[in-house]
């Protein structure tokens, strides 16, 4: 039997009855309301939308965010350092620093030489952010153009793939979300064809546009 994929979501406080939830881990200390913040909720929709690809995905939580969605550098360094130590082989972060940090870097270097896939979310425009612009990560914005189900391959100079951003007027969207059904689709290539085999089939290829008819391929 395939073993089920054990993915390390580093973000809020997942609750004790997260469908999927394996464990959690505490990186920062977690403010007494925290079951009803911001990092809480944020959590909670990404757990769903990566178990909406994986359903059968388990989810190591380590939580960073101590009720707001702000957290300190060091913090979440010490999270990557520890989902690099855990049986965790897809590490999530759907949040991004503005700035390069040497601090973040090595961390992020610590994942990926672990053998991990780290998938982190990127902004659709502006300037890189940290750690999907880091080397290795697999950097993932939002694409109109796709379902839940589908992914984009851009190749753009801040982010290389593309997935579905979820629906106007969600609690949470944009490239948070995308990024996290991007991480479902690689658990569930893990106990299917092999993420190489997977990264070889985009439902979608080039930028994304809009024009008169919608979203389309640039």
């Amino acid at each position: 039997m395939t073993r089920a994929p054990l993915i390390a979501l580093i973000d809020g406080p997942l609750a004790a009855d997260t469908p999927g939830l394996a464990a959690r881990t505490d990186i920062c200390g977690i403010h007494p309301s925290a079951a009803e913040s911001p990092a809480a909720l944020h959590a909670s929709h990404m757990a769903a939308a990566i178990r909406a690809n994986a359903p059968e995905a388990q989810v190591l939580g380590l939580s960073i965010f101590p009720g707001r969605l702000s957290t300190s550098l060091a913090i979440v360094a010490e999270a990557l350092r520890q989902a690099a130590e855990s049986e965790a082989g897809i590490v999530h972060c759907s949040f991004g620093h503005a700035e390069a940090s040497p601090l973040l870097a090595e961390a992020v270097a610590e994942v990926v030489a672990a053998g991990k896939l780290l998938v982190a979310s990127a902004p659709a425009r502006g300037a890189p952010v940290f750690p999907a612009g880091c080397a290795g990560v697999l950097s993932v914005q939002g694409d109109a153009r796709c379902s839940a189900g589908q992914w984009s391959l851009l190749n753009l100079p801040t982010v290389r793939f593309g997935a579905c951003p979820g629906s106007p007027g969600a609690p949470v969207r944009g490239a948070s979300l995308a990024a996290a059904y991007f991480s479902g689709l690689l658990a569930r290539a893990c106990t299917g064809g092999g993420v190489e085999a997977m990264l070889q089939t985009p439902s979608f290829t080039g930028r994304e546009r809009v024009g008169a008819e919608g979203p389309q391929a640039a």
